[in-house]
Parts: structure tokens; sequence; C-alpha cells
């Protein structure tokens, strides 16, 4: 890593689906507590342990990139040829501002004779940033992700009792 700690981020609490806890993409999780972190850090599932955001990981981007200052989580996926960035549904033009559109701009153009893409997701939705400048609607690529209610019974360690023995949180 870059150094760098989550703190009181969330973005990706937010953002980003985490399967074992039946928490969907776009709804904060109910573990992350505002101005403190995740509520359960240290026995997080994996699917929460297992990501980190690029802001993490790059060391090259400032402060202005952190998810909670920018409107977006950046991560790669397929082996790092893809960069996505998720936006936050409130904000789905934050990857416009700058210097974020002329940086995710750049690195589409340079990375494209390697095959690397620049992703933007709005929800379920995708556009691929073009190396020539321009961007490509993918439209709805992502099946929606719906659990069940957290009033039902569930299997121990199945979100509504993460982790695994806990009552309550």
């Amino acid at each position: 890593m870059a150094g760098r700690e989550c703190g009181a981020c969330g973005q990706c609490c937010k953002l980003i689906g985490v399967r074992e806890l039946e928490k969907a993409p776009h709804v904060w999780c109910r573990y992350f507590k505002r101005d403190r972190g995740c509520g359960v850090y240290e026995a997080r599932p994996r699917g929460c342990a297992d990501f980190a955001c690029d802001w993490l990981l790059d060391a090259r981007l400032d402060e202005t990139w952190r998810p909670d200052r920018s409107g977006f989580v950046l991560h790669a996926s397929d082996g790092g040829r893809v960069i996505n960035v998720e936006l936050d549904p409130t904000q789905p033009a934050a990857w416009r501002r700058p210097p974020f559109e002329a940086t995710l701009r750049g690195w589409a153009a340079a990375g494209a004779a390697d095959g690397l893409e620049v992703r933007i997701w709005v929800g379920r939705r995708c556009w691929r940033l073009a190396p020539s400048g321009g961007e490509i609607d993918l439209g709805v690529v992502r099946p929606a992700v719906a659990f069940a209610a957290h009033g039902r019974l569930r299997r121990p360690g199945s979100g509504r009792d993460w982790p695994p023995g806990a009552t309550s949180v």
C-alpha cells in the first residue's frame, strides 16, 4: 500500500457490494460509522478485506483522489487491464471535475495500445472512455443485485449476524 489508511472515508462501504454481508452496491453498509469507519474492521469479511481502492495503493494519487473527496472509488479489474471509476450515484458527474477527467482520459489514451480500458460506472450503467476522447455507452451491463430484507432469519455468518457469533454491533 501507499502508506495510507481508509480512516473515516468509507466510500467503498457504500459503493461496493459485499456478498458475505448481503450488502448491495450503492447502499451504506450497516457497519460503517460516520467519522469512525468500519465498526467490524478487525473481523470484516473476506469480500471487504480483499478490496483496496487505487487511492490506497497508488502513492501518485494525491488527497484530491481520496474517494470521499472525489465522489468515486477507483479500482482495477481484469488483471489490471481495466480501471473502474465507481461513481456515487448522488454525484454522477464527479469524474468530470478537474483534475479527474483530464487524467482519466489521459490514462485511456495512453493505455489503449496495451489494451487498458477506463470504465465509468454509475450504478449498473457503464461507459468506456475512448482513446480518441469520446465515451462509448456500454449500457446497463451489471445485473441487479437484491438481497432479502434484514428482518428474515439467516444462516449463521450470512450478513445479518456478521461477524459470526456476534449478537449486535
